[in-house]
């Protein structure tokens, strides 16, 4: 039980950790892409959605490939967001809808 609660403790921590640390390499994601470093956003956004599947960073990739007029990529991603919450929209509702 001695071992149980510290190593329950480190464990617990080790996971915060791990999702500050994806959750900062996708704002250097964000970040690198309106810079224009587009190439190495694509690719850590990249990274990041085969790691933590999200619609919106899945979307946000699809019009990265659009912008680079790779329209089968963009059909790709633009698919996988909408496959993971139907009617998926970067904007969110205003209130009340």
């Amino acid at each position: 039980m001695k071992i149980l609660i510290p190593a329950l403790i480190i464990v617990s921590l080790l996971s915060v950790s791990f999702c500050w640390a994806n959750e900062s390499a996708l704002k250097e994601a964000y970040s690198l892409y309106y810079k224009g470093d587009k190439e190495a956003a694509i690719e850590k956004m990249e990274a990041y959605v085969n790691e933590n599947p999200d619609a919106g960073v899945l979307y946000f990739l699809g019009y990265a490939y659009y912008e680079k007029q790779e329209m089968e990529r963009a059909r790709e991603y633009f698919s996988k967001a909408f496959r993971l919450k139907d009617f998926y929209s970067p904007i969110p509702p205003k209130e009340g809808q």
